[in-house]
């Protein structure tokens, strides 16, 4: 039932089952900085598993009933948990006198909140320095752990810089790509229907909002309404999306650009098999029946500030007792 595709997973069983797991927000609330950084993927990752507390340390190992020795393999004098061993043990702490940051005099009990003390004083350079140090710091400790040896805090520092000029020097080796227009402005001279849904998950209320204009950018006609009963958000953007279509038909258009703030949904309708086995695919299954009757009609991807006025229209459908043209 949870699942989009309406396929059966034992990762969807084990959330019916034991519920999802929410972190709480408040402990960390630089998400947004911290994706944009500009260092390769398996540094962020890596980032995330600290912030989320999942790394293997001897306190999360004897958690999950493990039976280690509960002292840091680095310094051998405290419980390793996330925030001892990449700043506050001995070892770790040499490593950061050498990078000179300004980050020493935090004093805290939780990484999220060190780790957010120093992206508020650090530069954009900065920041991609931590994150390289807080790898390669961790990378030596699993060296103590796997290989019974460390590297020197100042040959950690060389790695550090190595890293960041390989990184630098891949990304300027790179060709720069083509310019490719802004999405979902390709629209061949054919009118643009801005489409979006307001979804209540307490009452699973759903509405719609559709805004059409003309290819040179002026007004036409606007409509919102209610939807039938939904299961989820994307349930609730597709019938939107189906609404949309069969309303632009029954004004005689057949010649238009599909306009989205939800990438899920474009991704599903732009791919080959419809997932079925839900009620999303069944609904995504009708909406491309009813697109085999356009003469062209596509679907792009734009931000919600791009989208804000289909957005507002079926925000307003909540409290209408009737669509509004």
């Amino acid at each position: 039932m949870g699942d989009p595709k309406g396929t059966y997973t034992v990762k969807n069983a084990y959330r019916c089952i034991v519920g999802d797991y929410e972190n709480n927000p408040a402990a960390f609330d630089k998400w947004a900085l911290m994706w944009k950084l500009k260092v390769p993927p398996k540094w962020k990752t890596f980032l995330w598993r600290v912030i989320c507390d999942i790394l293997h340390t001897t306190t999360n190992l004897i958690i999950k009933r493990v039976e280690v020795d509960p002292t840091c393999p680095m310094c051998a004098l405290d419980h390793e948990d996330v925030l001892h061993a990449l700043v506050f043990c001995e070892y770790s702490t040499l490593v950061w006198n050498i990078t000179q940051l300004p980050i020493t005099n935090i004093a805290t009990d939780s990484f999220s909140t060190w780790l957010m003390g120093a992206l508020a004083v650090l530069t954009g350079e900065q920041t991609r320095l931590l994150v390289v140090v807080l790898y390669h710091i961790w990378r030596s400790r699993n060296s103590s752990v796997w290989k019974g040896s460390m590297m020197r805090p100042a040959d950690i520092w060389r790695a550090v810089v190595a890293s960041l000029q390989a990184y630098g020097a891949a990304q300027h080796r790179q060709a720069p790509p083509a310019p490719a227009p802004p999405t979902g402005t390709d629209t061949h001279g054919s009118l643009r229907c801005y489409v979006d849904a307001g979804f209540r998950q307490d009452t699973r209320e759903a509405t719609y909002g559709i805004v059409l204009i003309s290819p040179e950018g002026s007004f036409i006609v606007t409509k919102n309404g209610k939807l039938p009963f939904c299961f989820s958000p994307l349930m609730a953007e597709a019938q939107t999306y189906k609404e949309a279509i069969s309303w632009l038909l029954g004004r005689n258009v057949t010649l238009v650009c599909l306009l989205t703030d939800c990438m899920v949904l474009r991704t599903t309708l732009q791919q080959q098999h419809s997932p079925i086995h839900s009620y999303v695919g069944v609904t995504i299954d009708q909406c491309r029946t009813v697109m085999s009757l356009f003469s062209r009609i596509s679907i792009n991807y734009v931000p919600r500030q791009v989208n804000l006025h289909a957005h507002t229209l079926a925000s307003l459908a909540f409290t209408q007792d009737h669509a509004m043209y």
